[in-house]
């Protein structure tokens, strides 16, 4: 009886180094498998993180497209006023990033001059000249990006805790 229980200890703790080692080497191949993973992986990531964040705040406010008002759409959209091909340091700004029906993100452009005119109401003409201005060349990490990425999945969590209570 007691060899068997002892048997059965020992192979219980055999089993557990083996887990435990499988579990370092998973960790070290999603390690590696991170690392030579494109620059452009990351900045989508990351871009889906912080569009998300910006859309959940402007609808958990109450906030309609900011182009055209509505508040009822088939779609919702994080929008940007500066484009992310024209102005890729701007992608994960917040100031240019807002709530978008689907009919003005993807059919209209954006319908730019409305996107203009409810910003300068929103945030003022200097602020808007300012974001128009901002032509500061940036070329992205994937420290920075992963930084950027979690500070925007933690808001969304905070939010999503913020709305369930």
């Amino acid at each position: 009886e007691q060899t068997r229980k002892a048997r059965e200890a020992a192979q219980r703790k055999a089993q557990s180094l083996q887990r435990a080692a499988e579990k370092k080497e998973r960790a070290a191949w999603r390690q590696r498998k991170a690392a030579v993973k494109p620059l452009k992986h990351w900045i989508d990531l990351t871009q889906r993180a912080v569009n998300d964040i910006c859309r959940e705040t402007e609808l958990a406010e109450g906030l309609g497209c900011i182009s055209c008002g509505t508040k009822t759409a088939f779609a919702w959209h994080a929008g940007h006023y500066r484009s992310t091909a024209a102005a890729g340091h701007l992608r994960f700004t917040r100031f240019n990033i807002h709530l978008q029906c689907d009919v003005y993100n993807v059919y209209k452009s954006g319908n730019i001059e409305a996107y203009r005119a409810a910003l300068v109401e929103r945030y003022g003409e200097a602020a808007v000249l300012a974001l128009e201005n901002n032509n500061t060349p940036h070329r992205w990490t994937v420290e920075e990006l992963k930084e950027i990425r979690l500070a925007a999945l933690a808001d969304l969590r905070a939010l999503k805790k913020l709305e369930a209570a």
